[in-house]
């Protein structure tokens, strides 16, 4: 492969105009996504309303494709005639001559029902199935691969609202409670496809009231979350991927009711009767195959379930070893794929909530203090993070600069800000279509 030099980077980059980039992917993906943005059901009195509701989601969008992690950074970053001129090109605003102030952003976001975002959401992975436009990635050309975990938004000292989950710390010689937090987490279903990950389905894991006698949890988060995603997409091949906690019964029953497979790590504390089979079966192999050692069938309260070990160099180059279990069965053919399946598992840490804590995202930024606002604020950076990765790994302008999530985004950032449309008719004309490729 020829690398480009950078000299020739800095004089590519000059030319391009990086929201106008942006605006043909999200244009060629979701062409209606302004028109979606504007039907959402607003909860404010009419007769005060300055903005409508495109207008005060949008500049949201944008905040965190371009990786601004506070709202008032959003505000001042903002605050410029060309920032304003192309929000309101892009959505087709003529009369918009001043961005909404965060104030009167997170007043709305305290109001909003975030099933509207979630709506929203839900019309993007849609139109990405129907213009099939991840077909490649399926496992075995069939199945949608879709990770589920649980990851940590905010934590406080004292109790944050009535749906505050809570933890006890004690100390170790006397038992008694030495600290107490009160914390949110959220529980995720995300659509694997390639280095891509998108959020498919949410659920936040809270309890009903500060009074309960038990907490909300991961697993029962996962029975609300798999009942949602069943119900948005109900004939959806789907292989579900997900740490050692989902290897338990209920989990099982629940993809068998839906019609699902499974691909779920597997430790040997988990299913103690499988674990010793699974050795004691394996330990009669003559040798190690090509991709791994599996077991087929094991019986598990009368449910044949099926093992594959294989190894992989960590980063200290010394070998790793690690286990999956899963309702499909493993032959020399599938294997490779099967572990490679299971790997990808990972990217809903890696690409997924990493990215969006650590990288761009600002899902721990605590936005709004408010817990509807907070909803509502997780779930734009869902809706952002869906057009970001497809401008990052579908614009041919942007793919061979070599730059990093956090330069790109501040380039698109600099170019929101200073930088006006130019070819507007041509990005807006339906009838003119452009073709990606994702590598």
């Amino acid at each position: 492969m020829v690398r480009i030099t950078r000299r020739k980077i800095r004089e590519k980059e000059k030319g391009i105009n990086f929201f106008e980039e942006f605006i043909r992917i999200k244009k060629h993906f979701f062409h209606d996504l302004e028109k979606w943005m504007k039907r959402v059901k607003d909860p404010r009195h009419q007769s005060y309303i300055k903005y409508e509701t495109d207008s005060l989601l949008f500049p949201m969008i944008m905040k965190n494709v371009c990786g601004i992690r506070s709202m008032g950074n959003m505000t001042e970053k903002f605050n410029t005639e060309e920032c304003i001129g192309n929000m309101a090109a892009a959505l087709g605003n003529e009369t918009l001559e001043e961005l909404p102030h965060y104030d009167t952003i997170n007043n709305f976001l305290s109001r909003l029902d975030p099933a509207e975002m979630e709506r929203i959401r839900d019309r993007m992975i849609r139109e990405l199935f129907r213009k099939r436009s991840l077909e490649g990635f399926r496992l075995f050309g069939k199945y949608w691969c879709i990770a589920v975990d649980a990851t940590g938004l905010f934590s406080f000292s004292e109790r944050h609202c009535e749906h505050c989950l809570k933890a006890e710390h004690k100390s170790k010689e006397t038992g008694e409670v030495e600290k107490t937090v009160y914390y949110h987490n959220v529980l995720e279903a995300k659509l694997i496809a390639g280095d891509m990950v998108f959020s498919i389905a949410t659920e936040f894991i809270e309890n009903e009231d500060e009074n309960v006698s038990k907490q909300d949890c991961e697993l029962n988060a996962f029975k609300r979350l798999a009942a949602k995603l069943k119900s948005k997409y109900p004939k959806l091949p789907v292989c579900l991927l997900g740490d050692s906690l989902y290897a338990c019964e209920p989990v099982f029953e629940i993809c068998k009711e839906n019609k699902w497979r499974y691909l779920f790590r597997f430790k040997d504390g988990r299913i103690k009767s499988v674990a010793e089979e699974f050795r004691t079966i394996k330990g009669l192999e003559e040798k190690q195959k090509e991709n791994g050692t599996w077991v087929n069938e094991i019986d598990y309260n009368q449910r044949p379930v099926n093992l594959i070990e294989a190894e992989e160099e960590a980063k200290d180059r010394d070998k790793k070893a690690f286990v999956f279990i899963t309702d499909i069965r493993i032959t020399e053919r599938n294997a490779g794929e099967i572990v490679r399946a299971g790997r990808s598992r990972w990217k809903i840490e890696n690409e997924g909530f990493n990215n969006q804590k650590t990288n761009i995202g600002s899902i721990e930024h605590l936005s709004s203090r408010n817990y509807n606002a907070m909803k509502n604020h997780y779930l734009i950076v869902q809706i952002a993070e869906i057009l970001r990765q497809l401008y990052v790994k579908g614009a041919d302008a942007i793919k061979d600069l070599n730059k990093g999530i956090k330069e790109i985004s501040s380039s698109l950032l600099e170019s929101l800000r200073t930088r006006t449309l130019t070819n507007i008719e041509d990005i807006f004309n339906p009838e003119k279509r452009i073709q990606i490729r994702f590598s």
